[in-house]
């Protein structure tokens, strides 16, 4: 009998006829045989469960056989008694990169020499060949046409596709594509006529589009067939918008059937149980002319900032679906960008308690475990970079030999103290200089450190850290079956696998034990995901070994170096998802929307419909342009132009025909920081309801935006909204009952939260006191410890007053909790190590002008500028030693640019613009100290008057001056700062920064221990930024600049009378005052 092709709209019930005849063929003949060739598992599951549903009180059916067109091919061969010898992808990309490996060698390959042997040419080589071959083009067809074009990459292309045929036949291998060409060829031979006939019924179902191969050997089985129906979906009178895929896959199907077939149209029979309003949107979509209709509640149109927040408002909505009385069963999601929004769904899925059916599995390089060891590897490649070795050390699916936490923390340490910012000889050289004291920055309040490790945990440290990076180092070269057995060695054997199962006798002699360490988790389903994901990965390197032992047998066997196999290993992961395939019952399916064709559901879920995820933008062919492709199109070879392969909006125009009482159509709004425009799809539909608008403002949720406490799914939204209604100013009219649930049945995380609500609340509010949580001690223990710290013993520093100045909290942290921002140390200099080094040469610069009684002066310039560059030299030469950095090319360049830095600041202090000439004291000026110590390294102790509460005490002061220059009578004050950042007067006035202050004071105890009676007045002072060769802060001590010390003297006695420790900084909280002690 010829072919039947029946032609019906989207959701008109096609299945469902389908169903009827083949329970009408197996209720006259029970033991017919009938295959049903479906688009994928989950069409398979659903018509099978339709299925029985349909075929009444019969609780088995016989001889009903379901394929995709892979497995078609599979029976077919097997019928013919030819079962194919199957590449693997993983072989097949290996057999394909050792033909261009070969072509490369042999200088046959021009255009694609630099990149032949790459991963990602070869995986698009790949898809390309499978192109060809879905299109019944053979590599001689391909050659003729490439001879056409006198194209180089066309030549090219055609000796590959030519040389890898070849060797598939040479050795009696197929891969995918060529089994269906085998299949093909069997088809067409008298042989399987006989068999052929013996199919009683042949059902297609579910398919929008064919290759010329599909097509080709379906219409050949199906002229064999006693009866074949072939279900197809159009839309009349939209042929050339959403019905074009469609018309295109009938044309195949007449184009390749060996009888014209006979055509159908199937009665609309399933219309009416769509409701009225989502009919409307199917017939209407993509059509000008539509009259818009409400809602009418069928229609939902949500919109979110974010893929997450898009994720959570549909599961709020299924959930509410659900709680309604829907079954999980009537509930669709199909997601048109899986790795955008499947891992939202999942994790969504179990906090809202929403049973999913995810059909997608995770990919196996996104799991945790197998990233961990991912990283692992790669440690080499950024020869032990200090953040990613700790985090490696310290994550938990690792055992490191010898490395326990205590090591981890002790290598953190000497990392932070040492400044190792990577490098294994790096670590390993400061784990032997562990022991030594050294004294890092400019902070002179700091002093030299204690060994950080003795003598046995050094020994004990460098051992097993120089084992692990020998033993987690790749080998340069190996085969890569050496490669897979070091790895598996790394990994360790599971002691705790099923008894049946066959064990071998390996005993790794270094192992880092992953599935032991995964089984001490406590949460079972995580252990069982990173177990599956273990076993996966273990997969993935026995197909790259199975991969490698075919090659080997063809006599392409090689090896690799570490680089390459560490490339093929993760791009092989990164193709690999961990398939979860969980049964559909009793869940609320979420799938893709290819996989979602055909699958009608009473409530259907679209997410996604914003430029850029639904539609899917086209990816670039990296081979052809468009006009490449006509042109080869023109020479004979079939392929599609990226027009041609835009299919988005039929597939979305089917979606909404599966939708029976609901649908829903999300998107999101913002994309980093940026407004995300709606898809022509969200606009079509919108089109069709008239009250679209009010719709999505009703339903949108804004950003930052609490989820109502009526949509919360989840115990954190419940009490997050109760919180946000509280802290409005008119409450909402349901905020009572749900705060009288919350504390009912959250009553710990309620409590929990309303106290910390409480705590910022007073901490915001510009009324209430500081208490406890803001910075004011209550604890007398606390308030006695304070008290001592800031008592007439302590020895202040302008680095801690300026802390306090700026923040209380910071002083309190960092003073007396002794807290320390951890910060990455960094290879070279930092901030500190230049301060440090700028500081000793301008030092050894001007002491010598000292000593020598020289004038700052123009004529001496040049003199300076020597004694500069002798002093620059054994500094410059001996600080990376010194200081603890590396001694490298980017040293080289960085002691260049200081140097010009300093000369310039000398150049500039001996000429008539000298800032300080210019804004302190006009004259001729003479160096007279350098980093004059007081009050520590044996100088002259100091003090500074200051009242609190109402008595005049004198505070100890320590530190160093820079620089005292004399000028007549005087001195001038001078602070070298190696940043750009001025420092205003204002700053001190306002009670942000003493530095200045302290120094002027210091200044004149100094000289007034020195010279009594006869001691130089102070004339002011000024800091000097060697980058901008600016000064800022310029005092001179007239009126107005004592004006500037007693009002900074002022505030630091209201400080210290206050102890205020809050996090606010004086000049902008009028609450500074408020004593908190």
């Amino acid at each position: 009998m010829p072919t039947e092709i029946w032609l019906a709209p989207v959701g008109a019930g096609k299945t469902e006829y389908v169903l009827e005849q083949l329970v009408h063929t197996i209720e006259a003949q029970p033991f017919a045989r009938v295959w049903v060739l479906v688009s994928g598992k989950r069409q398979e599951d659903a018509f099978r469960q339709r299925l029985v549903e349909r075929a009444g009180g019969r609780r088995v059916v016989f001889n009903v056989e379901f394929f995709s067109f892979y497995q078609l091919y599979h029976r077919l061969l097997n019928i013919a008694r030819r079962p194919p010898r199957m590449l693997d992808d993983a072989a097949r990309y290996g057999l394909l990169r050792g033909i261009l490996t070969n072509l490369k060698n042999a200088g046959q390959l021009d255009a694609y020499e630099t990149i032949a042997e790459t991963p990602g040419f070869v995986r698009i080589m790949a898809a390309f060949l499978y192109e060809l071959k879905q299109n019944l083009v053979p590599p001689d067809t391909y050659t003729k046409a490439a001879l056409v074009s006198e194209s180089a990459k066309d030549a090219e292309i055609a000796r590959i596709y030519a040389q890898y045929q070849a060797t598939l036949q040479a050795h009696d291998l197929v891969d995918r594509e060529g089994e269906g060409w085998l299949a093909l060829e069997y088809a067409r031979t008298e042989s399987y006529a006989p068999m052929g006939r013996q199919v009683d019924l042949l059902l297609v179902d579910g398919y929008d589009q064919f290759t010329p191969l599909q097509a080709s050997l379906l219409m050949q089985v199906a002229e064999h067939a006693r009866r074949a129906l072939v279900m197809l979906a159009t839309v009349p009178g939209r042929e050339e918008t959403v019905g074009r895929r469609f018309v295109e896959a009938f044309g195949q199907l007449q184009k390749y059937s060996p009888t014209p077939p006979v055509i159908h149209e199937l009665p609309r029979r399933m219309e009416s149980r769509r409701a009225p309003v989502v009919q409307q949107v199917v017939d209407s979509l993509f059509l000008r002319s539509a009259v818009p209709q409400s809602a009418d509640g069928r229609v939902m149109l949500l919109e979110a900032p974010d893929p997450v927040q898009e994720a959570a408002e549909v599961l709020r909505r299924v959930k509410r679906l659900l709680l309604a009385g829907a079954q999980p069963d009537d509930v669709l999601i199909a997601l048109r960008d899986w790795p955008r929004y499947g891992g939202h769904f999942a994790a969504l899925g179990r906090a809202y308690g929403v049973p999913l059916a995810l059909h997608q599995g995770d990919p196996l390089g996104q799991n945790p475990a197998v990233m961990s060891l991912l990283n692992l590897l790669g440690l080499y490649e950024s020869d032990f970079r200090r953040r990613d070795l700790l985090d490696a050390l310290r994550s938990p699916y690792f055992d490191i030999p010898g490395l326990g936490s205590k090591q981890i923390e002790q290598l953190d340490q000497i990392s932070q103290r040492l400044i190792v910012a990577g490098g294994r000889a790096n670590w390993l050289d400061a784990i032997t200089s562990a022991g030594q004291p050294l004294t890092v920055g400019e902070d002179r309040d700091v002093s030299a450190d204690a060994s950080l490790l003795d003598g046995d945990s050094a020994a004990h440290l460098h051992t097993h850290l120089s084992a692990f990076f020998e033993q987690v180092t790749p080998a340069p070269g190996a085969a890569l079956a050496d490669y897979v057995r070091w790895l598996r060695d790394l990994i360790g054997r599971d002691d705790e696998v099923d008894p049946d199962d066959e064990r071998d006798d390996w005993l790794p002699s270094y192992s880092l034990r992953m599935p032991a360490q995964i089984r001490r988790g406590d949460a079972p389903d995580l252990i069982s995901r990173d177990l599956t994901a273990l076993d996966e990965f273990m997969r993935v390197l026995r197909s790259l070994l199975a991969a490698e032992t075919l090659l080997a047998a063809l006599h392409a066997d090689r090896v690799l170096d570490r680089t390459l196999f560490l490339l093929e290993l993760r791009t092989a992961v990164n193709h690999t998802a961990i398939q979860r395939g969980p049964v559909r019952t009793g869940r609320v399916l979420v799938t893709t929307v290819t996989d979602a064709r055909g699958l009608p559901h009473p409530h259907v879920f679209i997410p996604g419909l914003s430029e850029g995820v639904f539609p899917a933008p086209l990816p670039e062919d990296p081979l052809y342009l468009d006009s490449e492709r006509q042109a080869l199109i023109e020479r004979g070879i079939v392929l599609e132009t990226q027009a041609e392969r835009a299919a988005d909006d039929g597939l979305f125009y089917q979606l909404v025909g599966l939708a029976r009482e609901t649908l829903t159509l999300s998107r999101p709004t913002v994309q980093e920081g940026a407004p995300w425009l709606p898809s022509h799809l969200w606009r079509a539909v919108t089109a069709t309801i008239r009250d679209a608008d009010a719709l999505i403002q009703q339903q949108r949720i804004g950003v930052g935006q609490v989820v109502p406490i009526t949509e919360a799914a989840a115990p954190d939204e419940v009490l997050l909204a109760a919180a946000d209604g509280l802290s409005r100013e008119s409450a909402l009219a349901d905020l009572p009952g749900a705060y009288t649930w919350a504390l009912r049945e959250f009553d710990s995380a309620w409590r929990r939260i309303d106290h910390a609500r409480a705590m910022e609340r007073r901490r915001l509010s510009r009324w209430m006191a500081h208490d406890r949580y803001s910075g004011r001690l209550k604890d007398p223990v606390l308030i006695a410890y304070a008290a001592a710290q800031l008592g007439s013993d302590r020895v202040w520093s302008a680095t801690q007053l300026n802390d306090y100045g700026v923040c209380g909290f910071r002083f309190f942290a960092r003073r007396l909790l002794r807290l320390e921002a951890l910060e990455e140390p960094e290879e070279g200099l930092d901030a500190a190590k230049l301060g440090t080094i700028n500081h000793a040469i301008l030092e050894a610069t001007y002491r010598q002008l000292t000593q020598r009684g020289l004038a700052i002066a123009p004529e001496n310039l040049d003199e300076a500028l020597n004694i500069l560059r002798r002093a620059a030299e054994p500094l410059l030469a001996n600080a990376p030693r010194e200081h603890g950095f590396a001694d490298n090319a980017l040293w080289a360049e960085e002691q260049a640019v200081l140097l010009r830095r300093l000369e310039a600041l000398v150049r500039l202090d001996f000429s008539d613009q000298s800032p300080i000439t210019r804004r302190l004291a006009p004259g001729p000026r003479w160096p007279a100290m350098q980093e004059q110590p007081f009050t520590t390294d044996g100088g002259v102790s100091v003090s500074i008057p200051v009242e609190i509460d109402g008595q005049t005490e004198r505070l100890r002061v320590q530190g160093f001056i820079d620089r005292i220059d004399r000028v007549g009578e005087g001195v001038v004050i001078v602070d070298y700062k190696s940043g750009s950042s001025p420092i205003p007067v204002g700053d001190m006035r306002e009670g942000r920064n003493f530095q200045m202050m302290l120094y002027l004071h210091a200044a004149q105890q100094i000289l007034e221990a020195q010279y009594g009676n006869d001691a130089p007045i102070v004339l002011g002072g000024l800091f000097w930024h060697i980058r901008s060769q600016k000064s800022s802060g310029e005092l001179r001590l007239d009126d107005e600049g004592w004006d500037a010390l007693e009002q900074a003297r002022g505030h630091i006695g209201r400080y210290i009378a206050a102890g205020r420790f809050y996090g606010a900084a004086a000049q902008t909280d009028r609450r500074a005052l408020r004593p908190l002690l």
